[in-house]
């Protein structure tokens, strides 16, 4: 992930250093100071401290089932620990933060970890991750604009990166209301760009069923959906997925853009080929609303 000096006796000190529960005081802090490559010293340590910090995790992961979870405990302690002495010997060094805002992201510390990584940006705003992790604190704390700005900004350092275009287009949906609301988008605007974001994100990862589903699910959050469009879609959906139940989730929704579309004989021919028990639910609904609309 970073690039990491090969200087053999500053890693056999720091190795000794870092091994200890808690990072020795002065040791780490005077050799990065003092020493003639700074940043190559910061990236050590920072590469020493990612690798404690996964290990840790998954060590985590198999202790939750046998209640044994207090020694990992500390061990995250320690790391941040390890953090807190890499950023405030190494205060420049972006890289740093951006690992200890990330780690304290994961750990449920949110506002420590958005003021690390905006810390980070100062020092070096040409991270895309950063962008959008800072648009994530920003959208839960209901900060819709400046999500949006964040999100926009990774997609300009990072355009070809499906994440950021799906996160737009669920901020925009999230919060489409107070966009319009705020005359920042109008209806018909707001639908063709979360249907657009999500379609880019789709076409960038064409393999990921997530993104896929998300855009196929998009035509029936918009005003004027186009449903010859969308009934595309889900027939390479249902192509494309193995799993049955998978396969048969995907027809349901191809059922749905039938009856959107007035196709009600349709629609219920492909239901009827439907008899996965966990659909029944979301079967029967929309054989009720069929009905409704179009009795027998």
């Amino acid at each position: 992930m970073l690039a990491i000096a090969q200087k053999t006796l500053a890693i056999a000190s720091l190795h000794a250093a870092l091994a200890l529960p808690l990072l020795a005081q002065g040791t780490e802090e005077e050799n990065i100071e003092d020493g003639p490559d700074t940043e190559s010293m910061a990236a050590y340590i920072l590469k020493q401290l990612n690798e404690r910090e996964q290990n840790a995790y998954d060590r985590y992961e198999k202790a939750m089932a046998t209640e044994d979870v207090h020694s990992i405990e500390t061990e995250l302690q320690s790391i941040v620990d390890g953090y807190e002495k890499l950023i405030n010997a190494a205060p420049g060094y972006s890289a740093g933060f951006i690992s200890y805002g990330m780690m304290l992201h994961r750990v449920g510390e949110r506002k420590l970890s958005n003021a690390m990584l905006m810390k980070a940006d100062q020092l070096d705003p040409y991270h895309a991750i950063v962008k959008n992790q800072l648009g994530n604190y920003q959208a839960e704390e209901g900060k819709y604009p400046e999500a949006l700005a964040f999100y926009q900004m990774a997609i300009d350092l990072r355009p070809d990166e499906p994440l950021y275009h799906y996160q737009i287009g669920n901020l925009l949906f999230s919060y489409r209301k107070f966009f319009l609301d705020d005359k920042l988008f109008l209806p018909d605007g707001i639908d063709l760009e979360i249907q657009s974001r999500f379609r880019q994100a789709a076409t960038l990862a064409p393999a990921h069923l997530p993104y896929r589903l998300r855009y196929a699910q998009s035509f029936f959050d918009v005003a004027r959906p186009n449903w010859e469009a969308a009934l595309e879609e889900w027939q390479q959906l249902v192509d494309f997925v193995t799993d049955p139940g998978e396969k048969q989730m995907m027809q349901l929704y191809m059922a749905k853009t039938r009856f959107h579309m007035g196709h009600h004989t349709a629609a219920r021919k492909i239901i009827k080929g439907i008899d996965n028990p966990s659909l029944d639910h979301s079967k029967n609904l929309l054989l009720d609303q069929i009905n409704n609309e179009h009795p027998r």
